[in-house]
């Protein structure tokens, strides 16, 4: 297959139906199986019963037709009104079988049946790929572009978008599927993921899924990475669109992503869905080939390495749940270790609220307790503890003594999550307690940070890696985003006696043993910390910059995720800790709050009754502190930084946390996993932020040895901010090279901030006017207006990293004007598609979201009207007066885009069942606008043509009137169908039209029956009638053909509303 450009909306459908013929599902018509085709049923409903029922009689051949179809209706009949409920029940229906039947049988035995909805085997099942899918219910009528069917289950929906048309891209598509489930909920209750795509790309999520965490399918069946546009040997290239057909839908992948990778969790926000990502699925399925050869050889099933925030939790989970249902591994006994409590904490909360995993899982918190459980179980079981469970007793250490055995058992899985050297660095260490109590486990190990290149102890342990999915590629997935890395270094003063190396190995004492329990060992160094970092001049300093810095940072974040997002600073000590929020509070006094669900900034870190003084000061309970962690991911929350000193580093997730300040010279493992708490995908923010004020730059260009060459070319993680502020220039320096012709700071007044409004929706008038040069291109070539666009975007994002650089403050005040004129932009934009019935994407809400922020004392302007200078009017306003203030305003090009508007809405409003009048509105607007954007148009002319269309709108509410008797609406548009003809209104008179057009209701009320669409043999018959009726009243013979498919199309689109009137009715 080659590439394709160029190609409509409706070419790329059949490129991927045709793709889709080729994976075995048979592609079909909408029409084919509307209801009345013996498919389905229902406008408001996708699902086909009748190839549902097909599919439970094949499957289930033991058991009675009449309790087949019980099942079946109780099966499709929802429990709940909420979209995500209904399809975890049917996942579960669909995924385990059908359990909610019981008859007795022939012998008197009481039966429970399993009813199975699919096969795991491919061919027994019935696979359909159905486009233009139409679904219709009250006022509310909607196309989806392809549905896929397995045994009459609508399980996938695509929605396509074509490349290069004005507003067709992947938030698009994105939006417009999240419309459809706001207003038809209940076809989505069977959908495993969707895919949206405009031709260039496309990716795939649950229909509950964020824009931000959809997914591209890039890989084969191997695992390997697939580029769209790739040559193979015979020079041919796919599409995104085929790369992800390819890989989603062959029957067996299908299935298996159904099935095995799917997963539902119910905390406290209720039901969420998550499907696998390609580098997900790959790892898990090596994962579990991995495990059970391990199981019959050495019991090493390796390491996986997949770098932090790409989904190792999830892969986890998954693993967990394949290896206990595995036939081959005997219903195995699993065990979770991590090395700190608060990771198994973690970790086990994400388990605990899986509806994926087939049993409870359980957290040991002591040794005595994992002994006991391991020593009297014989299979199954899902154990969370820490390393240091497995540690010897006191006696046991005395006598010299190996650790005990618990189990000899060979189903045994023992996974752990970031096994480093540290863990496993000698022969009588932890890895040789787990091996005494465990000898013939099966170990496995996941990681977010490669193992080092010294660290033989740990592959001897759980053997080579499994799979790599390193920093590179999960950035260029999209699966994380770079972290930047800011130094703001504070230099420290050294007390007499101290070295630069006494003070790094200090600092390595404060961090080596991470365990609660190992409380002496963590406390090492503090003295020398506290008296070098904690200097109470450099903590005056460090709070000063912070505070100015975050406070540039979060304004510049609100563009991106339409929030000022959350921050953590990381300390050196619980006492720095405790006395850097003191000197921050100072400064910012409204930001401190005793109570723990309010304040801007809050203190998390371990405390027992033995700490006195500041530390004392932030002591809670640990249900508190996770408070404070619950806080810091709700993007709305006031709280906005956590200061922390070992907690929240490892293994905690919170996708607005976007800035990370680091007064502590991490190294090693720990540097990049804390790194990676800011490279979460979150809305629009495509970058995290480190600000080091202790000296990283070294202990990062370390770190990054032992990542992959790829890694350490791209930088990942660690990029130098000055690329941003270099880029910041170039694109100030592009921006003012297309306002060349546009002197926007002559509207600018000193003290008047209203003025600054007026620069910006004159500036964004001036973008978007047709009449601007450079606005009139070639084929192919961007328009001013959009390169403006793309060139501001790109501003907000480096702007959002490199606002804390001294040597760009003189260029504040121009970045944020462009950014304010970006989003007066976004806000015309969203009402042109308002008036053109599109959903507005997500990028431009948060663009919308801006208008009120405080980065700016731009006004109140918010409306449309009022930034084009004119008052928002009413259709009885427009009059030819009006017209001629309009054609004064201060920017007429606004103001041709609020009439447009106006036009569109209220022509919407009077024809929306009137095929031939929307059509006409329609194609007028668009014409004029067409002439007004090649200059064939002033904008004058153009106000005074839409205000001459308003005052035919106007009109065109009571024109059923001036009949009689009157028509009504349906009339109508019949009678609008039939006067195309201008000889038909010559020969017949308008009179003898309306009575044609009263007729056509008759009929159309009296063969909705049959429901007419999808039934060939009654549409002829129907033409027929028609035939006949048009010549009873002698309508001119030589425009009948054109006519009668006019009627045609005017019934079809009315036929829904008629079908559900009746049956409301009946």
């Amino acid at each position: 297959m080659g590439l394709h450009g160029g190609m409509s909306e409706s070419e790329w459908e059949q490129l991927a139906l045709d793709t889709l013929g080729e994976l075995g599902w048979q592609p079909v018509h909408g029409k084919d199986v509307a209801p009345g085709s013996g498919e389905r049923e229902k406008w408001e409903d996708l699902h086909i019963p009748s190839r549902m029922l097909a599919a439970m009689r094949r499957l289930n051949p033991e058991v009675p037709e009449q309790y087949l179809q019980q099942a079946l209706a109780e099966i499709v009949t929802p429990t709940s009104n909420d979209a995500i409920t209904e399809n975890y029940r049917l996942h579960m229906a669909v995924a385990e079988g059908y359990r909610g039947i019981t008859y007795i049988d022939h012998d008197g035995a009481e039966q429970n049946p399993t009813i199975r909805l699919v096969s795991q085997d491919p061919e027994a099942n019935d696979w359909l790929a159905v486009g233009q899918v139409t679904i219709f219910q009250g006022e509310f009528e909607r196309r989806f572009d392809i549905v896929l069917y397995c045994n009459g289950m609508p399980v996938s929906i695509v929605e396509l978008k074509r490349a290069g048309s004005k507003y067709a891209d992947l938030a698009s598509a994105h939006t417009q599927l999240q419309n459809y489930l706001g207003l038809f909920p209940m076809a989505f209750r069977f959908c495993v993921f969707t895919i949206v795509s405009d031709g260039i790309t496309a990716k795939y999520g649950t229909p509950f899924t964020p824009l931000h965490h959809f997914s591209p399918w890039n890989v084969d069946e191997h695992g390997a990475v697939v580029n769209p546009g790739d040559r193979d040997a015979q020079g041919n290239a796919d599409t995104a669109i085929e790369v992800a057909l390819h890989g989603l839908y062959t029957h067996d992948r299908f299935l298996d992503l159904q099935r095995s990778y799917t997963a539902f969790d119910e905390g406290a926000e209720g039901l969420s869905k998550r499907i696998a990502k390609p580098h997900q699925y790959v790892a898990v399925s090596k994962a579990l080939a991995k495990t059970i050869d391990a199981v019959e050889s050495d019991g090493k099933a390796g390491v996986v390495w997949h770098t932090q925030g790409s989904g190792k939790s999830m892969e986890m989970e998954l693993y967990t749940n394949l290896v206990i249902t595995a036939p081959k591994l005997l219903n195995p006994t699993v065990i979770v270790i991590t090395d700190r409590t608060e990771l198994d904490g973690q970790l086990y909360q994400g388990f605990r609220v899986s509806r994926l995993l087939p049993e409870e899982p359980q957290q040991i918190r002591r040794r005595s307790e994992l002994r006991d459980e391991l020593s009297n179980r014989i299979s199954g079981g899902i154990y969370f503890t820490t390393l240091q469970k497995f540690s010897k007793t006191g006696d046991e250490k005395l006598s010299g003594s190996d650790h005990p055995l618990l189990s000899g058992r060979r189903n045994i899985i023992v996974m752990v999550d970031e096994a480093h050297r540290s863990h496993y660095d000698d022969l009588d260490g932890y890895a040789r307690h787990l091996r005494d109590a465990l000898p013939h486990a099966t170990l496995i190990a996941f990681t977010g940070t490669p193992i080092s290149f010294d660290d033989r102890n740990t592959r001897d342990v759980f053997g080579d890696y499994v799979d790599i999915y390193d920093l590179s590629r999960a950035v260029q997935d999209g699966a994380t985003v770079p972290v930047y890395f800011e130094p703001r270094l504070i230099k420290v003063g050294l007390a007499e006696g101290v070295t630069q190396e006494q003070l790094d190995e200090a600092a390595d004492q404060a961090t080596e043993g991470l365990d609660d329990v190992e409380r002496t060992k963590i406390e090492q160094g503090v003295a020398v910390i506290n008296a070098v970092y904690g200097a109470p001049a450099r903590l005056r300093a460090l709070a000063g910059d912070l505070v100015d810095h975050w406070e540039q940072r979060r304004t510049a974040m609100r563009p991106l995720i339409g929030a000022h997002g959350k921050a953590m600073i990381v300390g050196g000590t619980r006492e720095i800790c405790a006395r850097l929020y003191e000197e921050i509070i100072a400064l910012r006094p409204n930001w401190h709050s005793p109570d723990l669900h309010q304040g801007v900034i809050k203190v998390v870190y371990s405390s027992d009754s033995s700490d006195t003084g500041l530390i004392a000061k932030h002591r809670r309970r640990a249900s508190d502190n996770a408070t404070i962690k619950q806080r810091l991911r709700e993007v709305d929350d006031e709280l906005e930084l956590v200061i922390v000193k070992d907690m929240m580093l490892t293994g905690y997730d919170s996708p607005p946390l976007h800035t990370l300040y680091l007064d502590r010279p991490l190294k090693g493992a720990l540097l990049m996993q804390t790194l990676a708490r800011v490279n979460r995908t979150f809305k629009e923010r495509d970058a995290g932020l480190l600000v080091g004020y202790a000296p990283l730059a070294d202990n990062l260009q370390q770190a990054l040895a032992e990542y992959t060459q790829q890694d350490q070319q791209n930088k990942p993680l660690g990029r130098d901010t000055g690329e941003a502020v270099v880029l910041v220039k170039e694109l100030l320096q592009g921006i003012e090279t297309m306002l060349a012709g546009f002197d926007w700071r002559r509207h600018i007044v000193p003290r008047q901030p209203k003025s600054y409004a007026i620069a910006a929706t004159a500036t964004a008038n001036y973008l978007r006017s047709p009449e601007t040069p450079g606005n009139q291109v070639a084929e192919g070539e961007e328009p001013l207006r959009s390169q403006f666009r793309q060139t501001a975007g790109r501003l907000t994002r480096a702007w959002a990293l490199a606002a804390g650089d001294p040597g760009l403050a003189d260029q504040k005040w121009d970045v944020q004007f462009y950014e304010e004129v970006r989003i007066y932009m976004g806000k015309f934009d969203a009402d042109e598609r308002q008036a053109n019935g599109e959903p507005v994407p997500e990028e431009i809400e948060l663009l919308l979201s801006s208008l009120i922020a405080e980065s700016t004392a731009s006004g109140e302007i918010t409306d449309i009207y009022q930034a084009a200078g004119i008052p928002k009017p009413s259709l009885s306003d427009l009059t030819p007066d009006f017209a001629r203030k309009a054609q004064q305003a201060r920017n007429p090009h606004l103001a041709i885009e609020a009439l447009r508007k106006l036009v569109a809405e209220e022509s919407g409003k009077v024809s929306r069942h009137n095929l031939v009048r929307q059509r006409a509105f329609g194609e007028r607007v668009a014409e004029l606008m067409i002439r007004y954007a090649n200059q064939q148009l002033t904008s004058a002319e153009v106000i005074a043509e839409l205000v001459a269309m308003a005052q035919e709108i106007k009109a065109e509410a009571g024109r059923g009137q001036h009949f009689s008797p009157p028509l009504d609406e349906d009339q109508l548009a019949f009678y609008d169908a039939v006067a195309q003809n201008p000889s038909a209104i010559d020969v017949l008179g308008e009179g003898k039209l309306a009575d044609i057009a009263r007729d056509l209701v008759t009929v159309m009320q009296r063969d909705i029956r049959t429901d007419w669409t999808v039934r060939e043999d009654v549409r002829s018959r129907l033409r027929s009638s028609i035939r006949r009726l048009l010549a009873i009243h002698k309508y001119p013979p030589d425009k009948a053909q054109g006519a009668i498919e006019l009627v045609m199309e005017q019934m079809e689109s009315m036929a829904p509303r008629y079908s559900e009137q009746r049956r409301a009715g009946s």
